[in-house]
């Protein structure tokens, strides 16, 4: 229901964290740590084979991208419980635990560099479509788990589009986006990216969910937060998913190896330019 003082869909506040959901916290960060701690050994190990840090500046990158989740709550309508909640810090009102940091660190930090790893080695454009589909996949699997098995460790609400079972699975889509642009950016400029550049590594996953959470969420934002019939709410989730489908098609054209020569020696072009 639409706040009559702020005009916004008012979340859940008096949600509570369960015994379930903090034994199901705690797997979460138990498993994510592991994840994380082997991805850094074959970062170092991959910085020492290559003399490029960038595999471990992404794993980075992924725990400084967790600073975008209260806008993008804020916006889609997710709510992490405040009651029994240790937040590790809180932003626009929306506290942040801690097990949905460690989970940053692997799907924004591993998944970006894994990517990349794929598509600086020369994918084509078909490779390209199936990579996108792995963060998609991983997201739904995950989220469809963590909600089906707890009782209220995050909440969507209001007027969700395209629900699969109980995860809306046009976050899949804004949250893909931000990983896959992340891998693809890498792609194309890490061979600039040294010396005082590389600072700009570990921000690059965090700008991309950014305008990932601005361009390709806007048609399910608009819906979530307002009073419209359910076809057209359906609607907005699918455009979220067009907008995805374009930008996936358009970072073909960028990098794949297969894609028409005209292009390729424009981005050529342009980089040898930059």
């Amino acid at each position: 229901m639409i706040d009559a003082t702020y005009r916004i869909v008012a979340p859940p506040v008096d949600t509570a964290l369960s015994a379930v959901d903090m034994a199901i916290s705690n797997r979460i960060i138990t498993l994510n740590i592991v994840l994380a701690a082997l991805a850094i050994i074959f970062a170092l190990r991959e910085w020492r084979k290559t003399n490029s840090p960038i595999p471990l500046l992404l794993i980075i990158g992924g725990a400084i991208t967790n600073l975008a989740e209260p806008f993008v709550d804020l916006n889609g309508a997710c709510w992490h419980p405040i009651i029994g909640q240790s937040a590790i810090f809180e932003n626009m009102g929306r506290p942040m635990p801690f097990w949905l940091l460690t989970t940053y660190v692997c799907y924004f930090g591993i998944l970006p560099w894994l990517i990349y790893r794929a598509f600086s080695k020369g994918a084509t454009r078909r490779t390209m479509w199936l990579w996108f589909l792995v963060p998609v996949i991983v997201d739904i699997i995950l989220e469809e788990t963590l909600l089906g098995q707890s009782d209220h460790l995050y909440v969507y609400y209001a007027n969700q589009p395209l629900k699969l079972n109980v995860f809306p699975i046009w976050w899949a889509a804004s949250n893909t986006i931000g990983v896959y642009v992340s891998g693809v950016v890498m792609t194309l400029f890490a061979s600039r990216l040294t010396g005082w550049k590389l600072a700009f590594v570990p921000f690059c996953t965090l700008l991309c969910y950014a305008a990932s959470s601005g361009v390709v969420a806007w048609p399910s934002t608009v819906v979530i937060n307002s009073e419209f019939s359910p076809l057209v709410t359906q609607l907005g989730g699918i455009g979220s998913f067009v907008i995805a489908f374009l930008v996936v098609h358009a970072c073909t054209l960028l990098i794949a190896k297969d894609a028409p020569q005209d292009v390729r020696n424009m981005v050529a072009g342009k980089l040898s330019q930059a």
